[in-house]
């Protein structure tokens, strides 16, 4: 019964996030044939620190919470046990957020590094 939904969520929704990256490559391609390069412009690097950061924690506290809700709900009274795709779950949510950390902190420790005099600059 629970396969059902995991199989029309993922059915459903690679196919609609890859919709929603193709419109916005289609409307940056659409503003640099228009001449308005800076409208298209990629964000910057602290935009995108900010983003990586927010993602990462969202991500991490997700995976924890997979994990210690059905102690949480024991606690409350009601008959629940950690299962093994519940487990798997929030362990894969939790390794991705901390992997989004990871980048964080690579991509400040680049940015604090680097310098204009290198020839591979980091963007």
């Amino acid at each position: 019964m629970t396969e059902w939904p995991v199989l029309l969520l993922i059915m459903e929704g690679i196919p609609f996030l890859a919709f929603v990256y193709y419109l916005d490559h289609k409307k940056k391609m659409y503003l640099l044939e228009r001449g308005e390069a800076d409208r298209a412009k990629e964000e910057t690097l602290d935009v995108r620190l900010e983003r990586r950061l927010s993602s990462g924690l969202f991500l991490s506290m997700t995976g924890a919470s997979l994990i210690v809700s059905p102690n949480l709900a024991r606690f409350a009274g009601l008959e629940t046990a950690l299962t093994f795709e519940l487990l798997v779950m929030g362990i894969v949510v939790l390794c991705s957020g901390l992997a989004m950390l990871l980048g964080y902190g690579i991509m400040k420790g680049k940015k604090l590094y680097s310098t204009s005099d290198d020839i591979l600059e980091f963007k």
